[in-house]
């Protein structure tokens, strides 16, 4: 008997039964489904927060703020240290802690990062907006139409989140590019605003990490963060909220050593992935969780599996007997039994990943039109070849080991025995 005839054979007699193997199928089909949907909502986060990453830097590129600045200091009072300075000191970044940073070799690229804030926007409908916006150092938004903004010259640029668009009075993106909109800021000092020009060069899509973050031209933060500085002393003037930088060949391994020497001297230093990897380690928890629920649907289903199994060498206990009789060995009475628990993972996992596809392509339009609406480029479900052979392989596998016990059972019946069983 060759391997298609106890294929063939096996698929027939799977259907014996209808009732009891469409069930069986049923259960396995709904822990497909599960793991499924929920393997393709992992994909979806992740492939949209990689692509994010992408956007926002190199991998070796860090935000460095004094830890006194983020409350990353050691558990406890900490001492106080007359010659560290005043409080204002030990939270900014001052132009010796600047040099000593710059001294660094194994960083590069440093740049000081401007405390600055902008009062409101203004467009051609004359209505105000407040907004967040910093200059471009290491970044790269993702670009709904336009270009960055310029990271060096003169030009007073900004990169506006695509809900000012309407809001400022332009028709659409396209039309507001090359456009100019008023920004203002006050000085900290004497609370004096001024108003100066802004072209729009671009429009950002929304992002998940940094929002609706704007981006503006670093001659456009230099000029507001003059504005803000206005009439201040010169020593607040000189202080920085922080620095980017990027670490020179930035392995993992260099990565941690240049924190642990930041840490030394009182700096928290985080890279823009670790950022993210904080978001993606979050998914992957919520998912793996789903995933666990999933497993407990197939094990229920593999239970369903062997008493499918069961029963069918019960009923058929007699045409077993007759087989071997007739010169059937036991391996193939075994492999006729091991195809029909496959025949029942195969169809009730092929099934469910069909199903999966359809929910995940409702779940994908709800998700535009509602929860995820303005994050362009985000499909919430997405369905990998190597992932869908995956579940099916997997749970192909759960549904033969559940059928070697009632297999073995039918190959170690006694033909006798069998074709006098009533």
């Amino acid at each position: 008997m060759k391997f298609f005839d106890i294929l063939k054979s096996a698929n027939t007699n799977l259907w014996h039964n209808k009732g009891r193997t469409i069930l069986t199928v049923i259960a396995v089909m709904i822990g497909a489904l599960t793991i499924a949907i929920t393997v393709g909502i992992n994909n979806g986060v992740n492939n949209y927060v990689s692509k994010q990453v992408a956007n926002v830097g190199s991998k070796g590129l860090m935000e460095i703020v004094p830890a006194a600045a983020t409350g990353q200091q050691a558990d406890g009072p900490q001492k106080y240290e007359a010659n560290r300075g005043s409080a204002t000191d030990q939270q900014n970044i001052t132009p010796a802690k600047l040099k000593k940073l710059k001294a660094m070799k194994s960083l590069k690229d440093m740049q000081p990062v401007q405390d600055m804030s902008i009062d409101y926007v203004q467009g051609p409908n004359h209505s105000k907006y407040t907004i967040q916006a910093q200059p471009p150092v290491g970044i790269n938004v993702d670009l709904k139409r336009g270009r960055q903004a310029a990271k060096n010259g003169h030009s007073q640029e900004i990169v506006l989140a695509n809900e000012y668009i309407k809001a400022l009075g332009f028709k659409s993106a396209q039309q507001a590019l090359g456009k100019t909109i008023k920004v203002a800021a006050s000085s900290q000092a004497t609370n004096q605003r001024s108003i100066v020009t802004a072209k729009i060069v671009g429009i950002r899509n929304q992002s998940i990490i940094q929002g609706s973050q704007s981006i503006i031209s670093q001659a456009l933060a230099d000029r507001v963060s003059n504005i803000n500085q206005a009439g201040l002393p010169a020593k607040m003037k000189q202080n920085y909220y922080g620095v980017t930088a990027t670490v020179k060949n930035p392995t993992d391994a260099n990565i941690a050593k240049v924190k642990k020497q930041l840490a030394k001297q009182g700096y928290d230093a985080q890279t823009f992935q670790d950022q993210v990897g904080q978001l993606r380690q979050v998914v992957n928890a919520i998912t793996g969780v789903l995933i666990v629920f999933g497993a407990i649907a197939l094990l229920a289903a593999s239970f369903g599996v062997i008493n499918t199994l069961y029963m069918s060498v019960r009923d058929r206990t007699r045409e077993i007997g007759l087989m071997k009789a007739l010169g059937l060995s036991r391996g193939k009475v075994f492999l006729i039994f091991s195809c029909e628990s496959l025949l029942i993972g195969l169809i009730g996992s092929v099934l469910g990943i069909l199903l999966a596809a359809g929910i995940g392509q409702i779940l994908n339009q709800l998700a535009v039109t509602s929860f995820l609406k303005g994050l362009a480029g985000f499909t919430l479900v997405q369905f990998t070849l190597p992932s869908v052979v995956a579940i099916i392989v997997i749970i192909m596998l759960i549904a033969f080991l559940a059928g070697t016990l009632p297999a073995r059972r039918a190959a170690k019946l006694d033909p006798m025995t069998a074709l006098r069983y009533e």
